[in-house]
């Protein structure tokens, strides 16, 4: 049976997952209850908009990485030792987990990452690792390439990066 979702985006280019999965609906839940702190630091104009995760494949280790509104990216340093931390990196293990099965396994990539801006979550099956050179910017031209377990905010992250950007003007 498949679920028609209603997306709050007339122009939105990625799509839902054609089936409900309760079990997924709450962890890709949980997982955005998690970032969302991450979300509010001090500086409005460096804090993230968009945070992506992946199990680094060398390390086993779960690995962020955020984008600001000038799309400038840098990993976010998680300390195991803090309870919260440790939520967000145990949040963030369950998801990648249910997802990496829906793969076969001779085909499943070693990295799957998902994007969230605290509120959605989707992942890019066909280019699976945020941690790829020009990843964001791929996201960004072709968000079609997105598959949503849990839909963004209309105006969250993703609607801010994907807005035009004002020209800049040319000294006088």
């Amino acid at each position: 049976m498949r679920r028609e979702v209603r997306d709050p985006w007339p122009t939105s280019a990625y799509v839902s997952l054609p089936q409900s999965d309760a079990m997924l609906d709450r962890v890709a839940a949980n997982f955005c209850l998690a970032i969302q702190p991450l979300f509010q630091t001090i500086n409005p104009e460096a804090d993230p908009v968009l945070i992506a995760t992946f199990r680094d494949p060398a390390t086993g280790s779960m690995r962020l990485r955020c984008w600001d509104r000038s799309v400038r990216e840098r990993d976010i340093r998680l300390d195991p030792a803090r309870r919260h931390d440790r939520h967000i990196l145990r949040a963030a293990t369950v998801l990648s987990e249910l997802l990496s099965v829906r793969w076969p396994e001779p085909i499943r990539p070693a990295r799957i990452g998902m994007l969230s801006d605290g509120t959605g979550v989707a992942i890019a099956p066909e280019d699976p690792c945020p941690a790829r050179s020009g990843w964001i910017a791929r996201r960004l031209a072709d968000p079609r390439g997105l598959i949503a377990l849990k839909r963004f905010a209309p105006d969250g992250g993703l609607a801010l990066l994907q807005a035009p950007r004002p020209a800049l003007r040319a000294p006088h």
